[in-house]
């Protein structure tokens, strides 16, 4: 990030341009999934899943030959797009395909295997940037080329019913999924909030050594990778309503553990514990998402989600701020905790009241 920042001149000016790079591809995601939907049911899964991996390959790899700011920005803009599409033709193959503990299964594999992907590249990315920053970029180009042998020669890709009915129609039969949108909103809010505050908790710690740093994501990402591998046998023995408040207070214990953390074993069980929160708590929500969402028009019901989750983390920081202002970088995480606790317990009182008065 330093070395895109020294390349856009420096300062102020150098540093905000590198953090838009960091930044605008989560917009291009939500924009590029809440399209998707709509993408796939006209030209076919298989036929935008190619497309969508060579834009994210050209544009993700763009960075090597672009100098100037704004080709830069948009061709990251681009990329995170073509992710967006990417996302919502995978996941909409897994609805399809896989039913009930299988879908689970399956999507507790999915998460594992990004968490795993995520800490990977990172590491692959910091030693290629070591010989060259620029070369980072080019693993956009790797991972689409990776994995374009399994699109090529997978089986018959099932063919979705092209929608008559208009636009306001179509928002209509979305409703089912309103509430996973929300829960998974506030899920990714809490999520990035604890992610991107952690690191200036430790600091505050005094714990700035870039492999203990390393490390101890590596753990979050290990805990993720497991959690999310079992949460096919979780859902077997228990209702998504459960896993998912239980999912909730692990990460608002969590962030308790991390805002309170001083020294590098109270951060490595913090993680850990996020970790497993995150694994049950995803799997949990796009497994809620796809049983729900109407079998006709599935594309366009997990692209909305997948807006609806990236959004969350991107106003995260905005939501996460007034609780900082009013208790400080640590007394944030202990507010976040309580308000999630809080919100949780109300909702299992009225789930629990309702239940009562439908069985009378």
């Amino acid at each position: 990030m330093s070395d895109l920042a020294n390349h856009f001149g420096g300062g102020a000016g150098g540093s905000f341009f590198a953090q838009l790079a960091g930044t605008l591809p989560l917009f291009g995601v939500m924009a590029g999934a809440l399209f998707a939907g709509s993408m796939i049911e006209r030209f076919g899964l298989r036929q935008m899943l190619l497309l969508s991996m060579f834009v994210f390959a050209v544009a993700g790899s763009a960075g090597v030959l672009l100098d100037a700011p704004y080709p830069f920005l948009g061709a990251r803009l681009l990329m995170g797009g073509a992710a967006g599409v990417m996302t919502t033709a995978c996941n909409s193959l897994i609805a399809i395909y896989y039913r009930g503990a299988k879908r689970a299964r399956m999507n507790g594999l999915i998460i594992g295997a990004g968490a795993i992907a995520g800490i990977s590249f990172v590491l692959i990315a910091g030693f290629t940037a070591s010989w060259w920053w620029r070369a980072p970029f080019l693993l956009h180009a790797a991972v689409a080329l990776a994995f374009l042998p399994a699109v090529l020669l997978a089986g018959r890709v099932p063919t979705l019913p092209k929608q008559t009915e208009n636009m306001i129609g179509n928002l209509r039969r979305l409703r089912p999924i309103v509430p996973v949108c929300l829960v998974g909103f506030a899920w990714f809010a809490m999520m990035l909030m604890s992610g991107v505050q952690t690191p200036f908790v430790m600091a505050l710690a005094g714990i700035g050594d870039h492999r203990t740093i390393a490390t101890l994501y590596a753990i979050n990402a290990a805990s993720v990778s497991v959690s999310s591998v079992l949460a096919g046998r979780i859902a077997l023995r228990f209702s998504s309503n459960t896993v998912l408040r239980a999912s909730f207070l692990l990460l608002a214990a969590a962030m308790c553990i991390l805002g309170s953390g001083t020294t590098v074993i109270q951060f490595a069980i913090g993680l850990m514990v996020s970790g497993v929160s995150v694994g049950f708590g995803l799997t949990a929500i796009w497994t809620w998402g796809m049983r729900v969402a109407p079998h006709d028009i599935v594309p366009r019901a997990l692209g909305a989600m997948t807006t609806c989750l990236y959004l969350g983390g991107a106003l995260s920081p905005f939501l996460s701020a007034p609780y900082e202002a009013m208790m400080g970088i640590r007394g944030q995480f202990f507010g976040i905790a309580a308000t999630t606790a809080l919100v949780v317990a109300a909702s299992w009182i009225v789930t629990r009241k309702s239940g009562v008065l439908a069985a009378t």
